[in-house]
Formats: C-alpha cells, sequence, structure tokens
C-alpha cells in the first residue's frame, strides 16, 4: 500500500494548474426577446450562457459568455472543482493519519500503564 506522502504527491501531480481555476458554474438560458415575428416566440428561444458565481452575504454575479469563451470558463470551473475534490481527498488522507497517531498514542499509553509507577516527587 502506498504511504501517505505518495498518495498526497499523486493527488496534487494531477491537479491542473492554479491560475486556471474559475469558482462558479457555466448556466445556460433560453431567452425569449419578446420581438413579435421572432421564432423564439414559438421556438426553444435564443441561448445565452452565463458564469454564475456567488459571493459571501449571498450576492450573485453574472458575466454574460460570448460563444467563444464558453470553453474557456468551463475548462476554469473544471480546473476549480478538481482542486476541491484533491482539497477533500487530502483532508481525507490526513484525517486517517490523525487517527493512527491517536490509536499509537492511545497503545503506548496501555503498555506505559503495565509497569510501575513512577515515583511521586515529594513537595
Amino acid at each position: 500500500m502506498p504511504s501517505d506522502l505518495d498518495r498526497r504527491r499523486r493527488i496534487l501531480a494531477r491537479l491542473p494548474p492554479l491560475e486556471e481555476v474559475i469558482r462558479g458554474s457555466v448556466v445556460v438560458r433560453w431567452l425569449r426577446c419578446g420581438k413579435l415575428g421572432c421564432h423564439c416566440a414559438e421556438d426553444e428561444g435564443h441561448r445565452a450562457t452565463y458564469l454564475t458565481v456567488t459571493h459571501a452575504g449571498g450576492r450573485t454575479e453574472q458575466i454574460s459568455l460570448p460563444a467563444e469563451l464558453v470553453a474557456l470558463a468551463e475548462h476554469g470551473v473544471a480546473a476549480y472543482r478538481a482542486w476541491w475534490a484533491a482539497v477533500e481527498k487530502l483532508s481525507a488522507i490526513n484525517r486517517d493519519q490523525i487517527r493512527r497517531e491517536r490509536r499509537q498514542q492511545a497503545a503506548f499509553r496501555r503498555r506505559s500503564a503495565g509497569r510501575s509507577p513512577r515515583p511521586r516527587r515529594s513537595r
């Protein structure tokens, strides 16, 4: 079984560059313009793509994306999700390490308790 350090290094090696990270979601909407005779009155509407980000405090920002920037935004959002997933995996590895250390310390204390007690210092 690979060591924790090896597992951590493998996770980090697969990450995309941090500079490409974009927190948010790419959202596609179909809008109706309201013009008489426009195809959107009867068909599915006009495609509109946005990068949506919710900030602390609940404020939402939407950036309208022209078709040529959709792939870039999707790539950045995918990079963010990859980093977030890596943080979760690394955190799980570190929690497991803490649990193992805790068990080892408890076992050491139990073994030490079987020995003769240390002499108390006089006051």
